[in-house]
């Protein structure tokens, strides 16, 4: 099991076939304090993937070292990532946690799209060119792999950056891919990566990226006191 503290945490199975399915979350409670009044959903990163269905589950009391499984019916079409959320108390006070995305493999994928990333410093100006990397893994020998590159710009145009064809991962193997993109427009950018095999996309992963400079308030300077 992975750990964000307070909790320890599971979904499982991590591979499942298309079509109506059940996933359980495991939680422990790894923390010294109890945990109580639990509000627990599991959420998709991407509905086109994995579309959760229900509004949760309530988990009434988590002592330290305690589990919990909570089970949650899925409707899954391609490989995709979840993320779990707990609301309520820890000890007497509010608790909020959330877990980073986990994978679920759909069917057989060829590959996965691991992430995509703006390289870039903070708040770059417009005209000042950003490389964009996509990290595809293997996961089986073959597949007519494609990933494309997109951009969604402050005031609505979709982008289209590149498009890699032929893209040859070896099983168990990692690569980069990268694009540039000169953003001419002030405001946050999303870029975009979907990975396809063959017309059937198996991955999709986005970054955001801020163009400009963000208005901070002056730093108050502090009152000295008067000399003697």
């Amino acid at each position: 099991m992975a750990t964000r503290y307070p909790l320890e945490y599971q979904v499982s199975p991590d591979t499942i076939d298309r079509g109506l399915h059940w996933l359980t979350l495991k939680l422990k409670n790894v923390g010294n304090e109890p945990l109580s009044g639990l509000g627990v959903r599991l959420h998709s990163m991407d509905d086109y993937s994995i579309a959760v269905a229900g509004e949760g589950s309530y988990v009434d009391f988590l002592a330290p070292e305690e589990e919990a499984d909570i089970p949650f019916r899925v409707s899954a079409d391609l490989s995709g990532r979840v993320y779990a959320s707990v609301e309520g108390w820890r000890a007497d006070e509010r608790f909020q946690w959330e877990s980073p995305g986990i994978m679920i493999a759909v069917g057989n994928p060829a590959a996965e799209l691991v992430s995509v990333f703006a390289m870039t410093q903070p708040y770059p100006s417009p005209g000042e060119e950003l490389r964009c990397e996509a990290r595809v893994r293997g996961l089986r020998s073959g597949g007519d792999l494609r990933l494309e590159f997109w951009a969604q710009q402050p005031r609505g145009a979709f982008q289209e950056l590149a498009t890699l064809d032929n893209l040859q991962v070896e099983a168990g193997g990692e690569n980069s891919y990268t694009t540039t993109i000169t953003p001419e427009q002030e405001g946050e950018y999303v870029v975009h990566a979907y990975l396809y095999d063959a017309e059937q996309r198996i991955g999709h992963a986005t970054d955001r990226v801020y163009v400009g400079k963000v208005e901070r308030p002056p730093l108050e300077r502090p009152e000295l006191p008067p000399e003697a």
